[in-house]
């Protein structure tokens, strides 16, 4: 009896451990996330800001965000286009997608999030252009939130603007809620055309009460011409 009292003594203990194992190895398993956009946007949508509410009607902006194929590619590979005219000196265009519990994230937890991501620019390092570089004076800005990222109309100069409220930071400076993490510069400027360049960036964000937080990536222009680019794929890993 002892002998069998004593099995089953093992074999609970076992078993707990197991249990245990399994959960600390699913508690530190990844959420994963990943967009390779060849069917579509999958989710993302975009914004500009920091530009007149009329920009749309003024038609001097030529702002868009569509889907479609990178020219100057043989490969065909497709992507977000994302495009504006920087009028206004100061044009801030961005991509964002909510992740959430349908796929694994717990409310109120804070997250180490490691991004990355391919951008294709045509814009050559060093090049010259009005207000600043169509390369270098174009910062590519990334991070979350866990709020829904959203414009809002402020007075700038006697002129209702749209702004975001999520803190970018301005330009070349980094904000509380996204951080530089580059420029536009393509690899190979001797290269004509559009080029894929790669970016990396780790941040933290702490979900909501529902299991929500909002990826955000976008471009804060001093260049005051135009930009064209396409995002062609994004992956997450939410530790």
């Amino acid at each position: 009896m002892r002998k069998l009292m004593s099995s089953a003594v093992c074999a609970m203990a076992v078993a707990t451990s197991f249990v245990a194992v399994q959960t600390e190895a699913q508690a530190a398993a990844p959420v994963s996330v990943s967009y390779t956009f060849a069917q579509g946007t999958q989710g993302w949508t975009a914004g500009f800001a920091d530009l007149p509410t009329d920009y749309v009607q003024t038609g001097i902006y030529n702002t868009a965000f569509g889907w479609g194929t990178i020219p100057d590619q043989s490969s065909g590979v497709r992507g977000l286009l994302l495009q504006s005219t920087n009028r206004s000196d100061d044009v801030f265009m961005y991509i964002t997608k909510k992740i959430d519990a349908s796929v694994g994230l717990a409310p109120n937890k804070q997250y180490t999030v490691y991004l990355n991501f391919d951008l294709a620019t045509d814009a050559s390092e060093g090049s010259i252009g009005i207000g600043g570089s169509p390369a270098n004076s174009v910062y590519v800005k990334a991070g979350a939130v866990n709020f829904a990222p959203a414009l809002y109309v402020q007075d700038n100069g006697g002129t209702p603007y749209y702004f975001i409220n999520v803190d970018k930071g301005y330009q070349a400076n980094s904000g509380a809620d996204m951080e530089v993490i580059g420029n536009l510069a393509k690899p190979n400027s001797d290269v004509e055309g559009y080029q894929l360049k790669h970016f990396e960036h780790t941040f933290t964000v702490t979900t909501n009460a529902k299991g929500e937080a909002y990826l955000i990536i976008g471009t804060d222009s001093g260049y005051e011409g135009f930009t064209r680019i396409y995002y062609t794929n994004i992956q997450a890993s939410f530790y």
